[in-house]
């Protein structure tokens, strides 16, 4: 219709005229849809509770909350010299009070994060404290705050704040089910478009970035929407595609590389050419296959008849308007901006059950499978486009089937692994920057070796959890290393004679000899938390940052929040080039502070065992003639030793592991080994990485009613051996997959 609209609304126009009244009517039509859909789903999550009004909210207050915050509270946060200066003897329930409302906000965070009632204190139940959550939300909505309030809890960072010992419990008996929903196609799903494969330097065109957070989890269906701003830098971008494949074109010449000096020709694309450089009208054939072939790629399904002949008769239009290259990128245009082409529609268009839950139709669930475990629509996995033509894509069983199918090929791999990346953020140590003079590290190199550890755990698939966190396999093994340098070397000289095969062997020796001097068979690691690449990205760029260690232990391990920094707290360690960087973290004790720092440095300072670069160090060493500690350098360190300038001093490694609710595991420990060895046996660990995967593959974060889900995917765990892909089998046939409310 959009189409049709379209043309009807330019006949009679100029060429100069046409462009204007072409993008007033498509941006104007595209930003209705989008807009409304994009937020349908946060006005009905508010709908329901707005109804509350203060004096039903009272009535609760008085049968439910109060009495519990009495019982939990008050011991502290009486009327007489409440500690931090917070009461709630006079807190009232009023809606119109900014200052009332806040404090109830404060008193959520507290109760939700588990923060209070303090350690040692007497604690409410999961569903106490629950309850408490549950009415000051709605005790928010009803004071006009919803919106906000509802928003923030979308957001990946906000996911520990669901109680994790009321969702594997199995006391939550709801249903499960997602919120039908518009998900916008990642960079990912983009790139195996193909919309742009000739590319100087062999990059494919990605039009889209994440909205969310820099690192971590990020791809969630109801953050990566399509406003504005976002419509306007698509429509941008797939212009710019469009237009670098019309025509062959010419790229500068690199000043580096094996096309050094030499200009590059980047041939356009035959079908757009057969249009763009056609004398005189495109034949209808070339017209036809150019509009399917571009359908196919953007939406992921052939064309349909009657809308291919609407295409062609809006190209038509566009060049007779326009030119052939003009009215091609218009038509092109009005394919790659379709929502269709922009949204992975999983709106439940199947059928209905008792509870009011729709079933992805056949053709959802075919889209959904693909996109969870490639990054390519279905008609290009031959499992999933046989099951659908079939008929045998409608339920769970089905899709059993077709899941456990695809995890036998190596490209499903590819989105297990970069879950992982995801979640243990190892590869944005990339973005860390670490001066050369300090040590030479080879960033490549690490960051390959860790996905090389990561990969090969994932292809056994037996306890992946406990040995991506302590296996000793992250140790570095000279002896090893060495041995794959001569295997690959002695392959390599089979294909090699004569000069080559002279320079090939010199070559070897020099390098055999340098990594034979710097390779070390390691004993200190254990899991991808001691391995550099780790180590690396979550450190600063000269020094370590225990604190943002601990923290990301805490939440991605343990399942616990940590609140935001107040705004008005300068988070500055202080610099002072006498102490270590442990004695710096003293200031963190005090009692303002270490309320929140006790959660992370005891997790984070372990370890100090290794330096900023991920290098085990015995001994911190403070040159005293410099007035600092210096790096650890070897050869620096031999020469400082033999003179009075070097001052050893130890390396305090200890820490303490709260948080795993198991009496034999948590307690003190002596370094970072101890500490990952004794996470690995956790089962809230366990559970917390599964609350992670949930969130990666749903593409939102899990509710009270997703228990059900989780418990069975931590089961399918457990059963199987600790196959990661038995936990994938349980997501993506559950019914938090397939259903829609």
């Amino acid at each position: 219709m959009l189409m049709k609209s379209h043309t009807q609304k330019t006949k009679g126009l100029n060429a100069a005229s046409c462009q204007p009244s072409f993008w007033v009517c498509f941006r104007t039509a595209m930003l209705l849809v989008l807009t409304c859909v994009g937020f349908a789903k946060v006005a009905v999550a508010v709908e329901p509770v707005a109804k509350h009004d203060q004096e039903a909210l009272v009535t609760r207050y008085k049968s439910d909350i109060a009495p519990l915050l009495k019982t939990i509270c008050s011991d502290c946060h009486g009327s007489d010299a409440p500690q931090g200066k917070f009461s709630l003897h006079n807190l009232k329930v009023d809606l119109t009070a900014e200052s009332s409302v806040a404090a109830w906000r404060k008193v959520m965070e507290q109760i939700e994060i588990g923060a209070m009632p303090p350690e040692g204190e007497e604690q409410p139940t999961p569903t106490q404290r629950v309850q408490i959550v549950h009415w000051i939300t709605d005790m928010l909505i009803a004071a006009g705050q919803g919106f906000e309030f509802e928003s923030r809890r979308l957001l990946p960072e906000f996911g520990n704040r669901v109680n994790h010992e009321l969702l594997f419990d199995g006391s939550i008996k709801d249903l499960p089910a997602s919120p039908s929903r518009l998900w916008r196609m990642s960079p990912f799903i983009y790139k195996g478009k193909r919309l742009q494969p000739q590319v100087a330097g062999g990059i494919e065109a990605e039009p889209v970035t994440f909205s969310t957070k820099s690192s971590g989890i990020r791809d969630y269906s109801s953050q990566e929407i399509v406003g504005e701003s976002g419509f306007m830098s698509l429509m941008m971008a797939f212009e710019d595609i469009i237009s670098n494949q019309l025509h062959d074109r010419e790229v500068a010449a690199m000043t580096y590389g094996p096309t050094a000096g030499k200009v590059q020709v980047i041939p356009g694309k035959e079908s757009f050419m057969a249009i763009s450089e056609a004398k005189g009208q495109p034949s209808e054939k070339a017209m036809e296959l150019v509009l399917s072939e571009e359908f196919l790629r953007a939406t992921g399904r052939p064309i349909k008849d009657d809308e291919l002949t609407r295409y062609v008769g809006f190209l038509k239009e566009s060049i007779r308007k326009s030119d052939n290259a003009t009215g091609l990128k218009f038509a092109l245009l009005a394919i790659y901006m379709t929502p269709e082409a922009i949204y992975r529609l999983e709106l439940g268009l199947g059928p209905v059950d008792p509870h009011g839950r729709r079933m992805l139709a056949p053709t959802e669930i075919a889209y959904a499978i693909s996109y969870a475990l490639t990054d390519t629509p279905p008609l290009g996995q031959k499992p999933i486009r046989e099951a659908l033509e079939s008929g045998k894509l409608s339920n769970a069983a089905d899709v059993k089937v077709v899941v456990r199918e695809l995890l036998k090929n190596p490209k499903a791999m590819v989105r297990v692994r970069r879950f992982f990346e995801e979640f243990f953020e190892y590869p944005k140590m990339e973005g860390v920057f670490k001066d050369n003079d300090r040590g030479s590290y080879g960033p490549r190199v690490t960051l390959a070796e860790a996905h090389r550890y990561v990969a090969e755990i994932l292809e056994e698939d037996k306890n992946v959890f406990e040995e991506l966190l302590a296996s000793p396999r992250f140790n570095q093994n000279a002896d090893a290393l060495l041995k794959d340098l001569d295997d690959k070397h002695t392959e390599k000289m089979k294909t090699l004679s004569g000069e080559k095969a002279a320079e090939e062997q010199k070559k070897y020796l020099s390098t055999r000899k340098d990594r034979a001097g710097k390779w070390r068979n390691e004993t200190f690691r254990a899991g991808i938390l001691t391995h550099p690449a780790w180590l690396i990205a979550h450190s600063k760029c000269v020094e370590n940052d225990p604190i943002h260690r601990g923290k990301w232990i805490r939440e991605h391990l343990l399942a616990d929040s940590i609140p935001e920094v107040p705004i008005e707290v300068d988070a500055k360690l202080p610099e002072d080039h006498e102490l270590t960087l442990r004695e710096r973290l003293k200031v963190t004790e005090a009692e303002a502070c270490w309320k929140c720092h006790r959660q992370m440095n005891p997790l984070g300072t372990p370890f100090e065992m290794y330096d900023d670069f991920g290098r085990y160090r015995p001994a911190l060493y403070y040159d005293k003639k410099k007035g600092s500690f210096i790096d650890q350098k070897g050869q620096l360190i031999n020469v400082l030793k033999t003179s009075d300038t070097l001052l050893a001093r130890p390396v305090v490694t200890d820490g303490v592991l709260q948080g795993t609710r198991d009496p034999q595991l948590d307690g003190e420990v002596k370094d970072a080994v101890d500490l990952v060895q004794r996470l690995a046996k956790s089962s809230r660990v366990r559970q917390s990485i599964i609350r992670h995967a949930f969130r990666f593959w749903m593409g939102r974060n899990e509710t009270l009613s997703d228990s059900q889900t989780l418990i069975a995917a931590d089961r399918a765990y457990v059963e199987s051996g600790g196959s990661f892909n038995a936990v994938l089998v349980a997501f993506l046939t559950s019914d938090s997959f397939l259903y829609r409310k």
